[in-house]
This record gives C-alpha cells, sequence and structure tokens, in this order.
C-alpha cells in the first residue's frame, strides 16, 4: 500500500510557521518517497525494495509523531518482505542463503511484533536446518550435523526427521545409548505426527544395528551381550525372524536348549517359507532338542535343514551321530 503526502501543511497561513513546516514536510516527503519506491520495487527487487523501505523508516522514525503513519506502514511490510526474499532463496535451491534469509524475517518479526511472520519463516527453517544437517552427515562432519539438527528441534520439538538424522550420526559414531535415544524420539514423534515412513525407517534401523552388534558380540564369545543387543533389536521388531535365529544359536551355545527350540520355531514360524533360509532354522532347532535329549524331534528337523549350505552337516548328524531311522 502506497502513502500520500498528507495535506494539512498547505493549510498553514502563517508564513513564520510555514517555512518551519515546509522543512519538517519536505523529510516527510522523502520518508514517504523512499517508502512507495520500495513498493513499487517489490516485483522486481526485493533486495532494493527492502533497503527503500528501510531507509524511509529511518527517516520516519527521526520524524517522531509526524512520520507515525509511514513508520507504522514500513514495519507492517518489513517482516514479509525478510520473509520473500529469503523464499526466493529456497526456491532457487540457495539453502544456505535460505537460512540465513529466514533467520534475518525472524529477527525483523520479533523487532515488529508480527508473530505470523515468525510462525511462517520458523516453519521452513527449521526444515533447512535438517538439510543442512544432513549434508553434514554425508561428509562425516559429525558434530555441525548434531547441531543443526538441535537447531531444528528447538524450533520444532516434533519433528521427527530431525530425531532420525541424529540418530543415524549416533549410528556412525557407534554412540549405542544415544543412538537408541534419538531413534525412540524418531519413532515416538513419527508415530505423534502421524509420519509413518519416518517411523518404519527408525524401526528398521534401530532393529538392524543392534542385530549388527549382537553378531559381533557372538563373534568375540560374548553370549551375555548378544542376548541383551538382540532382545533390543526385538523390542523395535518383534517379527524380524533372523533375530528369533540368532537367539536360539546363541542359547545353543550356552546349553539353554528349551529357550533355544522356542526361538527357532519362532523364527520358522516368522520366515517366508524359502528352504534356503529356513535350513538354518531347522538345524539350530535340531541341535536343540539333540541337546534335550528327544532324538526323534532332532532327526525330523535335520531332515528339514538338510538342504543347500546344511545338507552335508544335517546328514552326518543324522546318519553318524543320532542314527535316525
Amino acid at each position: 500500500m502506497k502513502i500520500k503526502l498528507l495535506q494539512k501543511i498547505l493549510l498553514i497561513t502563517s508564513m513564520t510557521l510555514f517555512v518551519g513546516f515546509q522543512i519538517q514536510a519536505q523529510t516527510l516527503k522523502d520518508a514517504i518517497d523512499a517508502y512507495n519506491t520500495g513498493m513499487d520495487l517489490v516485483g522486481s527487487d526485493i533486495e532494493a525494495a527492502i533497503e527503500s523501505i528501510e531507509r524511509s523508516h529511518e527517516m520516519a522514525s527521526n520524524l517522531g509523531t509526524e512520520g507515525e503513519e509511514v513508520r507504522e506502514q514500513a514495519e507492517i511490510q518489513l517482516p514479509g518482505l525478510y520473509y520473500d526474499k529469503a523464499m526466493g532463496h529456497y526456491r532457487e535451491r540457495n539453502i544456505n542463503q535460505a537460512v540465513d534469509g529466514f533467520e534475518e524475517a525472524i529477527e525483523i518479526s520479533e523487532k515488529f511484533d508480527d508473530a505470523g511472520t515468525k510462525r511462517r519463516s520458523e516453519n521452513v527453517l527449521h526444515q533447512l536446518y535438517a538439510i543442512q544437517g544432513n549434508t553434514e552427515f554425508r561428509e562425516n562432519n559429525h558434530e555441525e550435523a548434531l547441531r543443526l539438527f538441535d537447531k531444528a528441534l528447538e524450533i520444532n520439538p516434533q519433528h521427527a526427521r530431525s530425531y532420525l538424522g541424529k540418530g543415524l550420526v549416533y549410528r556412525r559414531m557407534e554412540d549405542t545409548e544415544n543412538f537408541r535415544e534419538a531413534m525412540d524420539k524418531a519413532i515416538e514423534t513419527g508415530l505423534a505426527t502421524g509420519e509413518e515412513q519416518i517411523t518404519q525407517t527408525a524401526e528398521s534401523t534401530a532393529r538392524d544395528y543392534f542385530v549388527v552388534r549382537a553378531v559381533r558380540a557372538k563373534g568375540e564369545g560374548n553370549f551375555g551381550t548378544t542376548i541383551e543387543m538382540l532382545n533390543a533389536s526385538l523390542s523395535y521388531d518383534e517379527t524380524f525372524p533372523e533375530t528369533h535365529f540368532l537367539l536360539s544359536a546363541t542359547y545353543n551355545e550356552q546349553s539353554r536348549y528349551q529357550d533355544a527350540v522356542n526361538s527357532a520355531r519362532r523364527a520358522i514360524d516368522l520366515s517366508n517359507g524359502n528352504r534356503e533360509e529356513t535350513a538354518k532354522m531347522y538345524f539350530e532347532l535340531a541341535k536343540a532338542y539333540e541337546g534335550l535329549g528327544d532324538t526323534a524331534q532332532a532327526c525330523n528337523a535335520y531332515s528339514l535343514a538338510a538342504f543347500g549350505n546344511y545338507e552335508a552337516s544335517a546328514k552326518y548328524q543324522m546318519e553318524h551321530v543320532l542314527k535316525c531311522p
């Protein structure tokens, strides 16, 4: 909205007063002209428009009461102009410039008490912080990535994607405690905000993270940690057959044969029926029954395990150890 120069000055008849007010009117005219020039530039040069309206605001502020209307109009326009400038950078995918722009827009919005523009700026800015965080993560700048994800969460504590980003950073850093905390928050906020993809990604990532650590611990002979890691994995996905298979194999190593039977059967029930996949599960089931002294069940399980990589071992157990009928 443009401003028309007030006409009341022309009504002054006293020559002395006229001269004094004419000087002030000229200054007011400058403020109005700068404002109107800025508004004319909005569609073609947003930075020049902001510069002109800011100049108008400064001049009007110096006029006191006389410049109040111009000052107020400038304060109405400036937050939105800064927002539009930032959006221009965003549309051009100049992320760093867009971040700087929205930070400026928030600062101006706070200065001039424009809650709506501040809120709109923050809605975009927290997403841009997350984008920057992902970029730093890909470049292995872990601490900077975490800082940016935290900045996003300061604005929007319900931003599930930032929690997921933090979790991926902690996974790479092998910081198990913080990884789990971040993934739990990603799942919690993803469920609360209806972001199913984020929730599923966080669950599967956490599940696989703990399975990998379980395999590592098992290879080191640390069966207590193996079971702890596998139970942690199950807390994210109870239907993953590989987790139950690994539990069965670990229980067999500990001579906990009934637990091994239960886990192996659960793995088989959850598997897709592919013989390559189920052969290893039946092999662990057979070992568990063998450990329990149930030859009939062990022979049956070994017969179902006799396929692919497990065929020779299963047949050996059946023919030479258990002497299955």
